[in-house]
């Protein structure tokens, strides 16, 4: 079955790794204070993690 734009089956919605790091960076520079922050992330669905390097995941 099909819906009105002629879907029939899941989408795949997964982020590349890459643009979450870019949207966690982006968030993060642009809201005014850490609730600030942690709210746009959780929205978005995303941790304050997806915006680390891979050499910041090893320092941390």
């Amino acid at each position: 079955m099909s819906d009105d734009l002629g879907y029939t089956g899941d989408l795949d919605t997964t982020i590349p790794t890459d643009h979450r790091h870019r949207a966690t960076r982006v968030v993060a520079a642009t809201a005014t204070d850490a609730a600030d922050c942690a709210l746009l992330l959780d929205m978005l669905g995303l941790t304050p993690e997806s915006g680390l390097t891979h050499n910041e995941h090893r320092a941390a």
